[in-house]
């Protein structure tokens, strides 16, 4: 059972943006009702799956910002076509409309985590687990913040009498992001009582992330340590199967991005060409197109099982074959048509942490430590022999050298995925590959997205980002 049967406002969002082709239209229901709701249990619970779903979005907007400023993907057709080129090319700026939809989207999570918060009880058996859930939350979405524009208002309750906070020191930022995780993994259970709530790993998952984007070495290898410890996930022996519509949330995945075909995304839709020979009736796909550079495809070994889940050519609806490969034009595939698609809604659930993750971030973690050592070797090769490749050995490597085939390593493993932009930025890569691809307008200060100019309007006491 799916956890938030009304994420609508990613399908808002979604609908919105792939206005190329026929949109539908959506009723919202989960809105919250006035009155003395938030003195039950129900309606605390309502407003934290409204919370869930405003948190949520960030999967639509992660899935775009990251692999078009990265050069993951390229992106041709469709009215999203205009949204996407200034990412590409590096020439975004404060009025670019997915800035605005997310910081308002993630705050409104907040919002309602903090209104959570604020009304349940940190003892009473029944309110203390929406509590931790809520705390959860609100650390998510100040993470997700956190790596767009780097430092932002630390809104920490329900009851601010001051709405115009200015931007809190990165310090602050760090630190509360920290302790919201640490001190509530021991409070979340280790099994959701639905897929899509909150569990302890999710939150050292996350933690874990966070650490390594921020360069804590230690803090990430220890928390990575504890989760592989745990022994609660592990890597599926079919690298196909981790995505699959009929095995969401298995042993592999962390912490996912919930969805259904009535409040889903539409990153099939928007990445499929219109004359492609749809698998089931209820299909619908845009003019909008996402395709995968011949080099990335070209890097992957021959025996990589990975590569499989690529489209490298296609014959369409008239019976004409089209070779992509050769072309700079091989299509994502790591999430297959739903058939139970409402349109161009799907249902797949997007991974954002999985046990590879983890694995790799280790790896990493130590080798920043450490140097190369047996251990990094090993969690990276756990990796690549699923893939079925070949393993490393560690002679072959010092640091640098293993610190740039970690980066190769984690683009193989998760592409369309969303990692790429925020893996180039740790190691340095996001600018240098920008302009060795062409893009002559990245300057460093592109590593943060410009606060929204709709908020700098909004509140004199908000400082914009360095170059915007």
């Amino acid at each position: 059972m799916k956890l938030i049967k009304n994420i609508f406002y990613i399908s808002i969002a979604l609908l919105s943006l792939s206005s190329c082709d026929d949109l539908l239209e959506e009723n919202v229901y989960s809105e919250l009702t006035p009155g003395n709701f938030i003195n039950t249990y129900d309606g605390k619970n309502a407003v934290l799956n409204s919370a869930y779903g405003n948190a949520q979005i960030k999967g639509f907007y992660a899935f775009f910002l990251s692999p078009y400023t990265s050069g993951e993907q390229w992106n041709r057709g469709g009215a999203i076509e205009s949204v996407i080129t200034p990412l590409s090319n590096f020439t975004w700026d404060s009025n670019h409309e997915w800035f605005s939809q997310s910081w308002a989207q993630l705050y409104a999570a907040i919002r309602d985590a903090n209104i959570v918060i604020d009304n349940t009880s940190t003892i009473d058996n029944n309110e203390k687990l929406l509590n931790a859930e809520a705390r959860f939350i609100r650390a998510l979405s100040l993470t997700y913040l956190y790596n767009w524009y780097g430092s932002v208002p630390l809104v920490v309750s329900s009851k601010n009498e001051d709405l115009l906070l200015p931007r809190a020191s990165d310090e602050a930022i760090k630190s509360f992001i920290e302790k919201e995780f640490l001190e509530v993994s021991a409070l979340l259970p280790v099994k959701a009582a639905q897929n899509g709530r909150a569990t302890k790993g999710a939150a050292l998952g996350l933690l874990c992330k966070f650490y390594l984007n921020t360069k804590q070495w230690q803090k990430s290898a220890a928390i990575a340590s504890q989760i592989i410890d745990s022994k609660t996930y592990i890597l599926l022996p079919d690298y196909k199967s981790v995505f699959s519509l009929t095995n969401e949330w298995n042993k592999e995945i962390i912490w996912a991005i919930s969805a259904n075909p009535q409040s889903g995304h539409n990153l099939v839709a928007l990445t499929f060409p219109t004359d492609y020979p749809l698998p089931y009736s209820n299909n619908q796909v845009f003019a909008a197109r996402s395709y995968f550079f011949d080099s990335f495809v070209n890097s992957f070994g021959e025996t990589d099982v990975r590569k499989n889940l690529m489209i490298r050519q296609y014959t369409n609806t008239s019976g004409v074959t089209f070779q992509l490969l050769g072309n700079n034009q091989t299509l994502p595939y790591k999430y297959e048509f739903d058939p139970n698609s409402v349109g161009a809604v799907q249902g797949n659930d997007l991974p954002e942490i999985r046990y590879s993750d983890i694995l790799l971030s280790y790896a990493e973690a130590v080798n920043e430590l450490n140097g190369p050592t047996d251990e990094a070797i090993d969690a990276i090769n756990k990796v690549r022999n699923r893939a079925g490749i070949n393993s490393l050995n560690k002679a072959d490597f010092n640091k640098e050298s293993l610190r740039d085939q970690l980066l190769v390593e984690r683009s193989w493993e998760f592409y369309s995925e969303s990692k790429s932009r925020e893996d180039q930025i740790r190691q340095g890569k996001f600018i240098s590959g920008a302009i060795a691809r062409g893009k002559s307008a990245a300057k460093p200060f592109h590593v943060l997205f410009p606060i929204p100019l709709t908020e700098i309007n909004a509140n004199p006491n908000l400082v914009q980002n360095t170059g915007y």
